[in-house]
Formats: C-alpha cells, structure tokens, sequence
C-alpha cells in the first residue's frame, strides 16, 4: 500500500511507491507532485544516487552549476557526493518520480517524520527545519542530506555524536511511532 504524505505549507505531495523492503533493498521509489517554484535546498548524498522520471510537467534539476530540463519520457541520474537540486520551473504543478539505488529505509523515514513534523507545526522557515535539533539531527541523517558548506563539514562529527543521543535519549522511537505508518 502506497504511503502518501502531504506538506500544508509548500502544498508538495510526496507517495512512496514501493518501498527499500518491498524491493529487498535495491531501492525506494517516490512520487511527488511539486508546486510552481516548489523543490529542495542544494545537497548531495552519500549513500544512494537519486535517478529523476518526469511524468507530468518539465522538471528541473540543478546539476553541478547546470541547469537541466526533463520532460516525461526523459531521466538523469545524479550520482553519489554529486551536488543538486530538482525545483519546479513551470506555472502549474508537475509529477515526477525519484528512484533511491540502494533502497533507502532512512529516507522513507525522513519523509514520514518532516511531513508530520510540518502538519504539526514542529518546523519553522522555507526549508521546514524542525524547531528541536535533536529532531533535525535525525532527519539529516535518515535522509543522507549532506550540504556542501565549510561550516557544514566542520559541525558533521559533532551531527554524528548528537544522533547517537538523539537516539540514548528516545527521540528516534519517539518520530517513528508517532508518524512512521509501517
């Protein structure tokens, strides 16, 4: 059964299609319907590269310093450590599928976490950052979110030890059994 999660405040729909257990880890696949000028904050991952399917509207991924436009029918696959973005550049709301090699549990958690987050009104700002940093330590490390920024690097060991007692202190049981549907 298709897990379907809303975000109120960009209006994004985000259905994980098959999950990293129902594929025995070869991947996750999403679908997600982005509003005009909605997408994500530039990022790379370490653990899965990130294959984009249009299947409704032109989307737009920023690769490396480039601008790329897909239309249905069309894929790119951003490789592992590669900076992108994807973000809609039309006037009306597209659909477009994302495929997560290997399957990415994490990342299925991340979205059922930060789109409850958000229904809750537990984040603040464009890029719904959660109000409590234990919380936005184990988003970023479910979803592999990596930011290519010195002052990131720098604070990356320091993320590392605050999941460890994110986890000591019960807030990773917490996010999951509250909004994990699984």
């Amino acid at each position: 059964m298709p897990q379907v999660y809303l975000n109120p405040i960009t209006q994004e729909k985000a259905t994980i299609l098959e999950t990293s257990k129902e594929t025995h880890g070869a991947y996750t696949l999403i679908e997600v319907e982005l509003q005009p000028g909605g997408g994500n904050p530039i990022h790379f991952h370490e653990r899965f590269t990130e294959d984009f399917y249009p299947q409704e509207g032109v989307l737009g991924v920023h690769y490396l310093g480039e601008e790329i436009m897909l239309a249905p029918g069309e894929h790119f696959k951003v490789p592992l450590l590669d900076v992108h973005r994807f973000y809609n550049p039309n006037e009306y709301p597209i659909v477009f599928q994302a495929k997560l090699e290997p399957g990415q549990p994490g990342f299925e958690n991340f979205m059922a976490v930060l789109f409850g987050l958000v229904n809750d009104g537990k984040t603040f700002g464009k890029n719904q950052i959660p109000y409590n940093p234990f919380h936005a330590t184990l988003l970023l490390h479910w979803g592999d979110t990596q930011v290519d920024h010195f002052l990131f690097r720098w604070i990356k060991p320091l993320l590392s030890l605050l999941v460890t007692l994110s986890r000591k202190l019960g807030y990773e049981k917490k996010l999951l059994k509250k909004y994990k549907t699984e």
